[in-house]
């Protein structure tokens, strides 16, 4: 595998959590000073005994704790909870309170992660008490700990975190290090389950209409993109589509009607529109910043070769990845770039779609963009006392994603989150849809007015998602798709259409051709003052060149221009946190 591709970031293989915990002090004792603020729970400890140990799998308080929150959250659509039920009263948050004796309050519900951010930080300055249990982004996570006003949690990891969820710490310790301060975790991660990596969405019935195969290299790209461009492939007479349809308006890297795998042809570094990323080795085992290396250069040339011949959308600059999509989704463009999920939205509407590996560039490489692991982090108000309770919820949140072998597995969770919510028990049987069409009576159903309403679980802290694990699934339901789950992964892996499947196959065949982020520690100081400008000036010098206003040499002044505006004083910043952790 080529330098600067490997998934594993830093290797702590073989060693147990508490000897990761202990490298931990050696690594982040020079990342900046915790104001300690009065006591917390962890250094007074818990005053009885908690029924999470006592009783892992059915443990209940008595008197039941209580613990506050506050969410950003919005509805999503009309089915969000059923009559009567809301985001602070729902069938979870019962579940929490009968089955374990957990009462949540929610101290603010905000539409936003702009109004999230805003209210917390609002809170902190004027010294209000904080919820006992919140999400955060890293750098509010900064500023928490640095300001101590949360609580370190590596007893409470030790003494009561299941085993199973230790070990996903172990295998990926680099989840630890933005809150980790001088050996003491402050946070813990809520993780993605990286089954979005891109494939290339082709139209298979343009390419049956003048006789191609998906393109396999760049070469053949070029030519699949005139032929999409010129040769009338919807043979309407008309002169009305283009070749490839993407967002280029905040970089070549997006959530979908992405570039990164074009980008990934012509070299190992990924150019994004945040700072922190892409940072990998180069051969003398510095970090670089992927968006100066030379292979991006390429990439621009060949993306102002595509654009000045019209294969290319000419609003890509201006267009965000919705808008772009849109090219897709209205039978305009026969490629676009982006994950498997893109089989329902926007592509659902268009058949002809198919998914294809990346292609190839000059040196025969392809690779994506792997994206960053973490979400964002739970903490823990600094006097909160009640934190082996949420830590018992975790564990049962995690072990139904572990499976029925996992100490904390609850039994009501084998086949969902709730029976008559996101599925329905019937003579013996699990359904999840279409409840009609199998004889069930409608006052069974989630919905009795719609047989294929079911409601999913909006969690309030942790999502229980386990990195990877829905990989095999894909294959496992394209060859029966009536197989029986075996964890959460597996049940939302079920419930896809035939074509994602398809997708999800070929994002797994590729999973040692990614580009990762080797920068997992808080924002530089630099990344902070210089960042946004910084992200400014790639982004312009780019669009110059693919439009043409500039000649691709103009990518030379820019990397001189982004080196001297703050970029070595942030690459040397970058290389000191780097050499601190990696052996």
């Amino acid at each position: 595998m080529k330098e600067g591709m490997s998934m594993n970031r830093v290797s702590w293989k073989g060693k147990s959590l508490m000897t990761v915990l202990a490298l931990l002090l050696v690594i982040t004792g020079c990342s900046g000073e915790v104001q300690k603020e009065g006591s917390t729970a962890e250094e007074g400890g818990i005053d009885r005994e908690s029924p999470v140990l006592t009783n892992p799998k059915d443990f209940k308080f008595d008197p039941p704790v209580t613990v506050s929150t506050g969410i950003r959250w919005s509805a999503q659509g009309e089915n969000e909870f059923k009559e009567g039920e809301t985001i602070q009263d729902n069938f979870h948050t019962r579940w929490m309170s009968d089955s374990m004796g957990i009462n949540l309050t929610f101290d603010f519900v905000v539409p936003n992660l702009e109004d999230y951010q805003t209210k917390l930080r609002l809170m902190m300055a004027g010294n209000q008490k904080l919820p006992d249990v919140f999400t955060t982004k890293v750098e509010m996570a900064n500023d928490l700990i640095s300001a101590g006003k949360v609580q370190p949690l590596n007893d409470y990891i030790d003494q009561y975190l299941s085993d199973n969820l230790k070990a996903i710490y172990e295998k990926y310790p680099e989840v630890l290090y933005p809150v980790t301060r001088d050996g003491q975790i402050y946070g813990l991660p809520n993780m993605f389950a990286m089954d979005e990596g891109t494939v290339m969405w082709v139209r298979e019935d343009w390419l049956n209409a003048l006789g191609l195969e998906a393109p396999t290299t760049i070469d053949e790209m070029t030519e699949v993109l005139r032929a999409f461009t010129e040769d009338d492939p919807d043979g309407n007479g008309k002169d009305d589509t283009l070749g490839l349809a993407v967002s280029l308006k905040e970089g070549p890297y997006n959530w979908m009607s992405s570039a990164d795998g074009l980008v990934g042809a012509f070299g190992n570094h990924m150019p994004s529109k945040y700072i922190w990323e892409y940072w990998n080795p180069d051969e003398s085992g510095q970090l670089v910043y992927n968006g100066i290396q030379p292979g991006i250069k390429d990439f621009l040339a060949q993306m102002r070769d595509w654009m000045s011949n019209g294969y290319v959308d000419p609003e890509a600059g201006i267009k965000d990845a919705a808008k772009a999509g849109e090219i897709a989704a209205s039978g305009e463009a026969g490629i676009i770039f982006g994950p498997p999920w893109m089989d329902g939205y926007p592509l659902g509407g268009v058949e002809g779609f198919k998914a294809y590996p990346l292609p190839a560039g000059p040196g025969g490489q392809q690779a994506r963009a792997e994206k960053s692991m973490v979400r964002d982090y739970l903490v823990f108000n600094k006097d909160f006392n009640n934190v082996d309770a949420m830590m018992g919820y975790i564990n049962k949140i995690y072990a139904a994603s572990f499976g029925e072998e996992d100490p904390y597995f609850d039994e009501a969770l084998r086949n969902g989150w709730m029976e008559g919510y996101d599925y329905v028990l019937h003579e013996g049987n699990v359904y999840r849809g279409n409840f009609d069409e199998h004889g069930i009576p409608s006052d069974k159903w989630p919905n009795p007015a719609d047989a294929n309403v079911t409601y999913d679980l909006t969690l309030p802290f942790m999502n229980g998602i386990i990195p990877f694990q829905s990989d095999s699934a894909f294959q496992k339901f394209l060859s029966d798709p009536d197989a029986d789950p075996d964890n959460m992964a597996e049940i939302s892996v079920s419930k896809a259409k035939p074509r994602m499947l398809e997708a999800g196959i070929v994002r797994v065949s590729q999973n040692d051709n990614v580009i990762v982020n080797y920068f997992n520690g808080p924002p530089t100081k630099t990344m902070v003052s210089k960042g946004e400008l910084l992200i400014k000036l790639m982004t312009e010098s780019y669009l110059k060149i693919i439009y043409g206003d500039e000649p691709v040499d103009y990518f030379d002044t820019f990397v001189e221009e982004w080196k001297k505006n703050g970029g070595d004083q942030m690459t040397e910043e970058v290389n000191e946190w780097y050499e601190n952790v990696k052996q």
